[in-house]
């Protein structure tokens, strides 16, 4: 499944929208039970759980779930939300690193409740508080259920991680780029390999800033986004998914190093570059992830 390099919110009380999603093609949907949906539709929204993981797991996009922070109705959320074919849950305002120790000890019972294989279901902390800000790296080494930290890349409009950091966002979000990066280095580092941005707060008509959005996303390391609308699905597959061309390149290079390496070579000029040992392993996932999205669309 991972990386996952585009992932679209659904309000999880609409549960029209889900095949709507499914019709643009991304890695995954985050069904939402958090700031998208009005309290009063809360119940209704995990009401709905189950029927829309089904119908996403069937299409082949992987069922993500945002459910409400640890103390505000987490527990309620995930045991509406555990299911066979549910992929992780997003959690907001992580804080601590004892939360996300209870939200992965929560998603064990359920799994054993519900049958599903324990460790299955991944936590993906949106880190939201100042502390949790300051903490990242320590959330991300809390579980080993924990695949990403999920950062932003924001328009002129801010929500809580601006907030909490006290910057006030651009378009040009020379601001961000520090928090952005931290971002990134803190997820790998705690071994949560796969940091997801979140694009936000910009016009979501103009499709040149949300493309440049995404595109600074994936200059600064992030392996995927989080989109609100069914429309920039396209931006980042387009963007963030290796290209034909790009597996081509890499798939060259492997070949011309095997060739070097049998005559007893351990670099090679390839393409007026040179290609040692240090360069493969890139190399070798852009034409790993290459074949199996092949073998997905096929």
């Amino acid at each position: 499944m991972w990386p996952l390099r585009s992932m679209l919110y659904v309000p999880a009380h609409r549960r029209d929208w889900v095949g709507k999603a499914i019709r643009v093609m991304p890695d995954a949907v985050i069904l939402d039970v958090e700031d998208s949906v009005p309290p009063a539709n809360k119940q209704q929204a995990r009401d709905n759980l189950h029927s829309e993981i089904e119908e996403l797991a069937a299409a082949g996009v992987a069922p993500f779930v945002r459910v409400n922070a640890v103390g505000e109705g987490a527990d309620i959320d995930v045991a509406a939300a555990m299911h066979k074919q549910l992929a992780g849950v997003k959690l907001p305002k992580a804080g601590k690193p004892e939360q996300i120790r209870e939200l992965h000890d929560l998603l064990t019972y359920h799994e054993g409740r519900c049958g599903v294989e324990r460790g299955k279901v991944a936590i993906l902390p949106i880190p939201e508080t100042t502390e949790g800000l300051y903490r990242m790296q320590e959330l991300a080494a809390a579980s080993p259920r924990v695949q990403s930290l999920c950062g932003a890349i924001s328009g002129e409009i801010g929500g809580d991680i601006a907030r909490a950091f006290g910057y006030r966002p651009t378009l040009g979000g020379m601001e961000q780029l520090y928090l952005a990066s931290k971002t990134v280095l803190d997820s790998r580092a705690g071994n949560a390999p796969y940091p997801i941005a979140g694009i936000f707060g910009m016009d979501m008509n103009n499709m040149a800033v949300v493309e440049d959005a995404i595109r600074r996303a994936k200059e600064i390391g992030f392996s995927g986004v989080a989109v609100m609308h069914p429309l920039h699905v396209a931006i980042a597959n387009r963007l963030l998914r290796p290209s034909a061309e790009e597996v081509a390149h890499f798939q060259g290079m492997l070949d011309a190093f095997a060739e070097a390496e049998a005559k007893g070579l351990g670099a090679v000029s390839y393409k007026g570059a040179m290609v040692d040992y240090a360069m493969l392993p890139v190399a070798r996932e852009v034409v790993a992830e290459g074949k199996r999205l092949a073998g997905k669309s096929a």
